[in-house]
């Protein structure tokens, strides 16, 4: 029996056909034995299904679970409750990881207890080409401008002091996840390594954060008003927190002038 402890990982999937065989591909080549990958099917109408059960039926590290509702944050919980892992990777069904991620992940989280999320450098491929530039992490910036990706890997345990994926949030519900996770304490550290292949589309419908400006406000405001016991002493003297996050700036203002706001309906 494998000594490395055991990874999850896990993949919501909704009409993802095109895809998901690639990703599932990229799971199967991963150089780590001890790991699962579950993903979860959210009522696809294509023949997603028909592709991951070829997985689930030849490689019994593939499990499958099928949810009626088209939720991703539900998708995500529902896999990670059913997972049996030490260290969650989640993973969207059309990206892509470096073979080596996860061991290099698992092997800084194993010997360096402080570090509550490893995160990677991106690359972007298919529609657009390129590093995908992200700015450098500390908590108070993240607070109004996220720099984590998804797919980063954390402890289960730490999850488990969470509420979870927020089902309520359509987007950003990662952001918002990490955040919770987050302000509980650990650092992040980051893998100064392209060991993420993040899809872009050309298809409008299927562009990634893709949202108009009350969607996007709305779910400032949701983050907000769910965690302002943190927000709420920054913005006691927004002179020194503007001094500290000028390149912010824009996305501090947003938030700011949602607090003198009444919800979105």
């Amino acid at each position: 029996m494998s000594n490395e402890p055991k990874v999850s990982i896990i993949i919501p999937n909704f009409n993802r056909a095109k895809y998901i065989g690639e990703t599932l591909k990229c799971v199967q080549n991963v150089n780590y034995s001890n790991l699962e990958c579950i993903i979860v099917d959210n009522n696809s109408t294509d023949n997603s299904v028909e592709i991951i059960q070829k997985f689930t039926e030849n490689d019994a590290r593939f499990k499958l679970i099928k949810q009626q509702v088209n939720n991703i944050s539900t998708a995500r919980n529902t896999a990670i409750l059913a997972s049996s892992g030490k260290y969650i990777l989640p993973l969207d069904s059309d990206d892509l990881i470096h073979p080596d991620y996860v061991r290099e992940a698992v092997e800084i989280l194993e010997n360096n207890p402080k570090v509550a999320v490893v995160t990677c450098d991106a690359q972007l491929f298919g529609a657009k080409r390129g590093k995908w530039k992200r700015p450098e992490y500390n908590f108070k910036d993240f607070l109004v401008k996220v720099s984590i990706h998804n797919t980063s890997m954390y402890r289960r345990a730490d999850y488990d002091k969470t509420n979870g994926y927020e089902p309520d949030l359509m987007f950003c519900e990662d952001w918002e996840f990490w955040i919770n996770l987050l302000k509980m304490g650990g650092d992040v550290y980051k893998i100064e390594k392209r060991y993420l292949y993040y899809r872009r589309h050309n298809d409008s419908t299927q562009k990634k954060f893709r949202h108009s400006e009350a969607e996007n406000e709305f779910v400032k405001k949701f983050i907000y008003e769910k965690h302002k016991e943190i927000y709420a002493p920054l913005l006691e003297n927004p002179l020194e927190l503007l001094q500290q996050h000028q390149k912010y700036k824009k996305g501090y203002n947003q938030l700011r002038r949602l607090t003198f706001r009444k919800p979105l309906p």
